[in-house]
Parts: C-alpha cells; structure tokens; sequence
C-alpha cells in the first residue's frame, strides 16, 4: 500500500471515490447533503492548491482512499489564540477497503504533512450520526472542542 499526494493523473481514479462520500453523506443527511457524480473539477481545483493537497491510498494500483487536506489559520481577532492548523475536508476509505489499515495509514500521512508545514493541529468536521467516522477519530485520538448546532426555520 502507498500513501502520496495526488496529481492530475490520479483525477479519474478518485472521482468515484469522490461520489461515494457524497452518496455516504447524503444518506446520512439528507436533509443537508445530496448525492452527486463528481466530474473531477473539484480534485483539480485542490490538486492545484499550494494550501491543500489530496493524499491518496493507492493498493496494487487501484486508489482506495484519500483525505483532502488544507492549511488554515484562525481568525484575526484579538481575544482568539491565532494558529495555524491542518483541516480535514473530506475523508474517505472506499467500502470494500475498510478495516483494513487504510485510514491509519492516510491519517497517519494528514499527520505528517501537518507537521512538515509547521502546523498546530489537524481538525476536522464529522456529522454526528455518522458512528464509524466518530469512533475512528476519538480511537486515533481526536477530542471533540465544540459542535454545531443548528435551528430550522
């Protein structure tokens, strides 16, 4: 298994990729998400990010994982602590490769990619209900500082 950033030539192999974490995150969410068939506009436009990257999980060949990573800073505003962390976009292991190591080993590649640009933390937004995602990150150590809450009008 390699993990590496990816490049243009990884685009057509993480499209579905792309579209099975939306599919994932529409079913959790409905109400917020929708199901959509990623083009590959998107990849390229974080491919070619000096702030983000791609890493990918690549298994004989065939992509099976990746995290969208970026560089961000906290608010300019006196009273807040200014860093500059890592946030996780998107995360997603395909299906049939779950269980296997490959999280760990991406994660283990956000990790190092943060601290190779000098970064603070690495944070990231996961829905509530979304129990495995939950579970993996307080099991590789990730403790909730805030959450969302939401009104509907």
């Amino acid at each position: 298994m390699e993990v590496r950033i990816a490049t243009l030539n990884d685009v057509e192999q993480l499209c579905p990729l792309f579209t099975e974490f939306f599919a994932y995150n529409a079913m959790l969410q409905p109400e917020y998400c929708k199901a959509s068939i990623e083009s590959g506009e998107y990849p390229k436009t974080v491919i070619n990010d000096d702030d983000a990257d791609i890493l990918i999980a690549v298994d004989k060949g065939v992509l099976v994982g990746y995290i969208h990573i970026r560089e961000s800073k906290t608010l300019p505003y006196d009273p807040i602590v200014q860093h500059k962390y890592a946030e996780i976009i998107d995360f997603m292991v395909s299906d049939s490769n779950r269980r296997k190591g490959v999280g760990l080993l991406l994660m283990d590649a956000a990790k190092k990619w943060g601290a190779k640009r000098n970064l603070d933390y690495i944070e990231l937004f996961v829905l509530s209900n979304a129990k495995e995602a939950n579970a993996f990150y307080h099991k590789y150590g990730f403790e909730t500082k805030s959450h969302t809450m939401r009104y509907t009008l």
